[in-house]
């Protein structure tokens, strides 16, 4: 006689490599955006403060990149939470205090985007 067993089939988002994955993949993204952080800061929206000096020419390309950077890291960062949190609810894994805190900042710092905060 066959057994059959009733295996529960653990979906690709709740699978510990995939949660690794995400996080560590948001972290190098959040690593590159805080790398191109100075190409919307102060130097490039108001000039170096040298007579004569302004924004650099190509400062709209400068938004573009690094509001698309700030997404992608975002984006990153929620799949890691989200990730994390669906395996927690299978097997109890610990709260993804890393991924969360991330979700944070990278929050904060679109909001401090949007709001020009970050040429000041």
């Amino acid at each position: 006689m066959s057994e059959k067993r009733s295996e529960r089939v653990i979906p690709f988002m709740a699978l510990p490599m995939a949660g690794n994955v995400l996080t560590i993949l948001s972290g190098l993204s959040f690593l590159f955006l805080c790398t191109i952080l100075p190409l919307v800061g102060p130097a490039a929206v108001h000039g170096s403060g040298s007579p004569g000096a302004g924004a650099v020419p190509h400062l709209k390309q400068n938004y573009i990149a690094f509001s698309a950077t700030l997404a992608v890291s975002l984006i990153l960062a929620v799949a890691a939470v989200y990730s994390k949190s669906e395996r927690r609810k299978i097997d109890g894994s610990p709260l993804p205090w890393f991924s969360i805190a991330l979700v944070a900042v990278l929050v904060f710092i679109l909001i401090a985007f949007v709001f020009g905060w970050l040429s000041l």
